[in-house]
């Protein structure tokens, strides 16, 4: 029977609500796509398929069933309640609109689009549940495909597949532990939102392959979760504005230009971060709060910048660049025995490790702080503590190169600190390049300068503490002023 295709579209329209038109959040993109979308299948006369299943609560073997539809605007709905069903929807054309929904335990659902500016809607209800959306468009900045994925249970699996062309998957008020979803778009223009998924144990993976790819994670509430991003392409963007809980495990591996990662706030214990960038102009930034965590950032190309910022105590914190004109920053603002190491090779490349801030109420003790830079007219900044002391901390430095400059400003006591230049016209200085320095007692420093025009200028006020200072070349000089 053929009817006006308005009300099974009125239906998604309000199921929906304003969630397309947040899909294209880049200022960009035609704003204007997903509601052409919505007023071609209101206005088109298509076909409809409604089907409504019931099985039994604790079937073995429950309905089975295949609805297929070939031409443009048409629309099923497909309403499965109970126990092992599987229902396959086929459509093939363009304007096509499926939406799925299964309450119930162990059933399948599979949604197959083949052709441009279709939807599906997939909502799960219940336990050990599979969903399989496929959408092949070959649609850019046109009117592209769009999923809309709701899990509420445990142990249930996502499966979606986008083609080549613009796609929109969106995935929230995901209430459930052990759930999978993956995602895979390969495409022009890509775009994964994930807003409110709560739980524990549940994967997270998307793998888009494209010119213009974004991710977007407003909030994942839970622990031992694991989430897992990969891009190629071009102008890539990765934005993750809440994660809260344990042990959880993000990794992102971005391979392109215009790379971004960008987290708000991770609150937790216990979790593991790892972010590698092979590209240019890539942009990496963190804030922690937590205990125990690991980050770890790998950046190979030029003008990479890097932000970690920690609240917490017995975090680790490795970062990496190569290439020429890297930035590293890393801010310790509260916290115990935590350990950063930054290793960047090449060229102009700035360090920045801070402990502390103007804040009276946070202290920084015991951290191990090791920074190597390897190549010429690098720059390194140490600032630990500005309002209060910090204490026990192990700093160790390497540069090797000519034209690199080291300011250190560290007050506090029981700190141990080598440095060792290698080459020429090297400089150990203070903030802004006036003279170092170095406050508080029982602090061990050692200075080791091989080259020629070497400069070591600072003070240090301590007491029962040790300096020892060694230059090898020509044209060096050295001042230190003790008191």
């Amino acid at each position: 029977m053929k009817i006006n295709k308005s009300l099974i579209a009125c239906a998604v329209v309000l199921a929906l609500g304003t969630q397309q038109s947040a899909l294209a959040a880049d200022d960009v993109k035609d704003s204007s796509t997903m509601q052409i979308s919505k007023d071609i299948m209101i206005d088109a006369v298509g076909n409809v398929i409604i089907l409504d299943q019931t099985s039994e609560t604790g079937a073995v073997y429950g309905n089975d069933v295949l609805l297929g539809q070939e031409g443009d605007s048409n629309g099923i709905g497909a309403s499965i309640n109970g126990d092992a069903n599987s229902t396959e929807v086929i459509q093939i054309g363009s304007n096509n609109l499926a939406i799925s929904v299964s309450v119930g335990d162990s059933n399948t659902q599979a949604i197959i689009q083949e052709g441009d500016n279709n939807e599906a809607e997939t909502s799960i209800t219940g336990e050990e549940n599979t969903v399989e959306v496929t959408q092949l468009g070959a649609d850019y900045l046109g009117i592209g495909n769009a999923t809309i994925n709701t899990v509420s249970g445990n142990n249930n699996e996502v499966l979606m597949e986008q083609g080549d062309g613009g796609h929109w998957s969106n995935n929230s008020n995901m209430q459930g532990s052990d759930n999978s979803l993956t995602t895979k778009q390969s495409g022009q223009w890509n775009e994964a939102y994930f807003d409110n998924i709560i739980g524990d144990g549940n994967e997270i993976e998307v793998d888009q392959d494209g010119y213009w790819n974004q991710i977007s994670v407003v909030t994942i509430e839970g622990s031992d979760n694991e989430i897992d991003f990969e891009q190629e392409g071009d102008r890539n963007k990765i934005n993750i504005a809440e994660v809260s809980g344990d042990d959880n495990e993000i990794k992102v591996d971005q391979e392109g230009t215009y790379n971004e990662v960008i987290s708000n706030i991770f609150v937790g214990d216990g979790n593991e971060v790892s972010l590698t960038q092979n590209g240019d102009y890539n942009t990496s930034t963190f804030d922690v709060i937590g205990d125990d965590n690991d980050f770890t950032v790998m950046q190979s190309g030029a003008d990479n910048i890097s932000y970690v910022g920690a609240l917490g105590g017995e975090n680790e914190f490795t970062v990496i660049q190569t290439g020429d004109a890297n930035e590293s920053h890393l801010v310790n603002f509260n916290g115990f025995e935590n350990d950063i190491d930054v290793t960047q090779a090449g060229n102009e490349n700035v360090t920045v490790v801070q402990a502390s801030a103007d804040d009276n109420t946070l202290i920084t003790d015991g951290n191990d702080i090791e920074i190597t830079q390897a190549g010429d007219m690098n720059d390194a900044v140490i600032n630990m503590s500005t309002i209060l002391d910090s204490n026990f901390n192990t700093v160790d430095i390497a540069q090797n190169g000519d034209l690199n400059a080291l300011d250190l400003l560290i007050e506090g006591s029981d700190h141990i600190i080598n440095i060792a230049q290698t080459g020429n016209e090297n400089m150990i200085t203070g903030a802004d390049g006036d003279a170092m320095l170095i406050g508080g007692a029982s602090i061990e420093l050692s200075i080791s300068q091989i080259g020629n025009g070497n400069l070591v200028e600072g003070s240090l006020i301590s007491f029962g503490g040790s300096v020892s200072i060694s230059q090898v070349g020509d044209w060096n000089s050295a001042t230190i002023i003790q008191q």
